[in-house]
C-alpha cells in the first residue's frame, strides 16, 4: 500500500501522480467508447451536446457570456 502524501494531491509537486491518474482515466474512457454500438455513440453524443447547450445557457444567465454566444 502506498503511503499517503504529506501534501494534498492538488498542491504543486504532484504532477507525475496526476499524469498517471489522467492516463488511466483516458484508457478507461477509450475502452468504454470502443465498446459502444453506433446507436449508443449517437445517443452519447446527443447527451454531450445537450450538456454543452445547458452549460452555455447557464453561463449566459449568470452573465459570464454574452447572449449572442448562444447563436454563434
Amino acid at each position: 500500500m502506498k503511503a499517503t502524501p504529506k501534501t494534498p494531491l492538488m498542491s504543486v509537486g504532484h504532477e507525475a501522480e496526476w499524469a498517471v491518474i489522467n492516463r488511466e482515466e483516458e484508457e478507461q474512457e477509450r475502452a468504454i467508447d470502443m465498446a459502444l454500438t453506433p446507436a449508443q455513440r449517437v445517443e452519447q453524443g446527443q447527451k454531450l451536446s445537450q450538456q454543452a447547450v445547458e452549460l452555455l445557457a447557464a453561463s449566459i444567465r449568470a452573465g459570464h457570456a454574452p447572449a449572442r454566444a448562444y447563436w454563434s
